[in-house]
């Protein structure tokens, strides 16, 4: 395997760099100025495209405003359906969680599961042993996703 990856590391190194030509910054350069002055620019006609643009965002400015002064005079209405979705929303999370619970709780896995981890002493020791592979494992995945502080030796063969 070693041996493989010194043959792919030479063969990356004799691969030629790229480098764009001299003259490749002029040439982007002249594309993007522009001789036309911005003041030019700005008093041309419109393009039906931007008055699209225009219509759209007039639109949304309006509606935004017809919606605050509806808002403004129907204080209780609005009140009152903030007041019920919020409710139904508890509700439904709390139907959520009754189900999953039913669900779990009938499993076949569940009873040996619930005899199991029944006794205080035993439950201390499974809770304590998950934190502490839950702390490993953090430790690891720091130590995996952070990067060498100083070059490896042996990385370029």
């Amino acid at each position: 395997m070693a041996l493989l990856d010194r043959r792919i590391l030479s063969a990356l190194a004799t691969l030629p760099g790229y480098a764009p030509r001299p003259e490749f910054t002029a040439a982007v350069l002249a594309r993007v100025r522009s001789s036309e002055p911005a003041l030019a620019r700005s008093s041309r006609r419109r393009s039906p495209a931007a008055w699209g643009r225009v219509a759209l965002a007039a639109t949304v400015v309006v509606s935004l405003g017809a919606s605050i002064v509806w808002s403004l005079f129907n204080r209780d209405l609005l009140l009152s359906w903030i007041n019920t979705s919020t409710a139904e929303t508890g509700r439904t999370i709390w139907l959520g969680v009754r189900v999953v619970a039913t669900n779990v709780t009938a499993q076949p896995w569940y009873a040996p599961l619930r005899d199991f981890a029944s006794p205080p002493g035993r439950l201390v020791a499974l809770v304590s042993g998950s934190l502490v592979l839950y702390g490993a494992a953090l430790v690891a995945l720091r130590r995996l996703l952070t990067p060498p502080s100083r070059p490896v030796s042996h990385a370029q063969g």
